[in-house]
């Protein structure tokens, strides 16, 4: 019962990390859309893929929610 408690959370904490990241590349993308719209949106999806996984998440939790 712990196991599914744990493999849940851990899908709520990598899909948080996601949906954040794909808030802070928003604006340099949708400038990039506007201006020259070829497959950004697969930079986009990759990029946001690359910030969530290699961003040092603790040091952001503690400087902002401390």
């Amino acid at each position: 019962m712990e196991e599914k408690q744990d493999q849940k959370s851990t899908l709520v904490e990598i899909t948080i990390k996601f949906a954040l990241s794909l808030a802070m590349l928003f604006p340099v993308y949708a400038i990039l859309y506007l201006t020259f719209p070829a497959s950004v949106v697969a930079f986009y999806l990759i990029s946001a893929a690359l910030l969530a996984i290699f961003l040092p998440w603790d040091t952001l939790k503690k400087k902002f929610l401390s």
